[in-house]
């Protein structure tokens, strides 16, 4: 006989409590984003995964962080929650004040947890034991703090520990989806068996595949022996598109590496979902007929292309909309600075906005009247999916992802190919029934896809990979949730 507690643990006859895996969301990157900024492309991404696990009530579901210092990861602290958190946070990981020791007892306990954490954490916990209040009382508790946690390291540098121990038993019953940070960082434990058991989101393989679209910095060489690492550890991948699944598995074979097990998630309309809260979705007239590109500036994104098919108009006296790139710059953009330095009549007709707000990205859509994105290669192409959430008929390069994402429902041409993007423009902007026809069939063929369907894809991925761990029975195979 077992019998199963309020908190999901399960208590054997002989009084023995197992408790479930975990299933822990990694927020690792988006600590490091600067509050309050705009999140687009990966971090949009992750923010909604950790948003929907902090409001999610399962128990057994997680955000944490890796703390490089103890080569694990660890829960967030409730001032790194705040520091990530969009929406609500489930009401049980909400904490309320026990009293002046009850806290301080509970504040040793979380430093003996994680005693590497710096010097905000006892910050943070001299005010969690003051009820956050400041002033000399506060003081001295943070030093109070500081010193047990001075002691606690020092007591882990002598040799392994009871924690240490039990730091084991709980990374071999968790599950951790990792961020994009973790594998382009530098601290390999990250991706190391010790840190436990880990799935990763694989947005895409591009550093892998074309280096020479991206910057030469250590994250992006590191990028392909990680994902080896992880690969060959057994970590399941979770793709948004199923182009994605197909490139990694064929990667790994490549590489003399078995393929991991791929769980397909459908990628969520996150900011249509925002607009839709807002009462922002339908159609509103611009000033101006535009055409709207979104995503960051950098090589790989093509923007030159549009730059030379902008200018050739220019040159042949065609009026083409102007041209809003939405998005921060990035790297390797000399070429296409030097062309607008060369061609400085493009300022009249194409416009760069920098990184903007949500709201005025809604807005950008809504009145947009086409998208382009002729980007060289894409895991998925954000940009692109949200034309069609919004209703706007977009043009797309042949890249496998973005005809995915756009559900092979608009245009596509080569994303070298000039001539023919430039006809394509030209059309778009000039044969107003055919861009109608295009939006008609948005409008009858593609649905947004809601965040909780997602986040329901996700999870249930994350339970069978634990499930299959846990039983060892099944062989490793391609696995699609849809």
């Amino acid at each position: 006989m077992t019998a199963e507690r309020s908190d999901a643990s399960v208590v054997t006859e002989d009084g023995e409590v197992i408790t479930p895996p975990t299933l822990a969301i990694d927020a690792t990157g988006l600590m490091l984003w600067p509050p309050g900024k705009g999140l687009a492309g990966i971090p949009r991404v992750e923010s909604f995964l950790i948003n929907a696990a902090l409001a999610d009530p399962d128990p057994r579901v997680d955000v944490v962080a890796f703390r490089s210092g103890e080569g694990r990861f660890r829960p967030l602290a409730p001032y790194e929650q705040e520091h990530v958190a969009t929406g609500e946070i489930s009401p049980r990981r909400v904490k309320r004040w026990p009293g002046r020791s009850m806290a301080l007892s509970q504040a040793f306990e979380a430093v003996r947890q994680r005693p590497w954490d710096k010097r905000e954490a006892d910050r943070h916990l001299a005010k969690t034991v003051t009820n956050g209040r400041t002033g000399v009382a506060c003081g001295a508790t943070r030093l109070l703090i500081r010193a047990y946690r001075l002691y606690r390291r020092a007591r882990i540098r002598l040799g392994p520990s009871q924690d240490a121990r039990r730091r084991t038993a709980e990374a071999e019953r968790s599950l951790v989806l990792i961020s994009h940070h973790i594998l382009t960082q530098e601290d390999r434990s990250a991706v190391s068996g010790a840190a436990g058991k880990l799935a990763f989101l694989c947005h895409d393989i591009i550093p892998a595949l074309r280096p020479d679209l991206l910057g030469s910095g250590t994250g992006e060489r590191r990028f392909g022996s990680y994902l080896e690492q992880l690969v060959r550890s057994g970590a399941p991948a979770f793709c948004a598109s199923d182009a994605v699944g197909a490139t990694l598995a064929d990667h790994m074979r490549r590489a003399g590496i078995d393929p991991p097990v791929v769980y397909r998630f459908p990628m969520p309309s996150i900011l249509h979902e925002t607009a839709s809260r807002m009462g922002k979705t339908s159609r509103i007239e611009a000033g101006e007929p535009f055409v709207i590109y979104c995503s960051t500036i950098e090589v790989r994104k093509n923007h030159i292309l549009l730059a030379r098919i902008w200018q050739q108009a220019l040159e042949e006296g065609v009026k083409l909309p102007r041209l809003v790139c939405a998005g921060r710059w990035g790297w390797m953009i000399e070429p296409l600075r030097a062309y607008l330095k060369a061609h400085p009549g493009l300022h009249q007709s194409v416009t760069f906005t920098g990184l903007v707000s949500d709201e005025e990205l809604i807005r950008y859509y809504r009145s947009a009247s086409f998208g382009v994105f002729p980007s060289h290669i894409e895991g998925w192409g954000y940009g692109a999916s949200e034309c069609l959430d919004f209703g706007v008929p977009v043009i797309v390069s042949t890249t496998p992802s973005l005809i995915e994402a756009t559900g092979g429902l608009m245009p596509a041409i080569d994303s070298n190919d000039q001539a023919g993007w430039y006809a394509a423009i030209r059309r778009m902007a000039e044969d107003p029934a055919w861009r109608s026809s295009l939006a008609e069939r948005i409008a009858q063929q593609h649905r947004p896809t809601p965040a909780s369907a997602s986040w329901a894809a996700i999870k249930a991925g994350l339970q069978a990979s634990v499930a299959g761990n846990v039983a060892a029975a099944a062989p490793l195979q391609t696995t699609r949730l849809r």
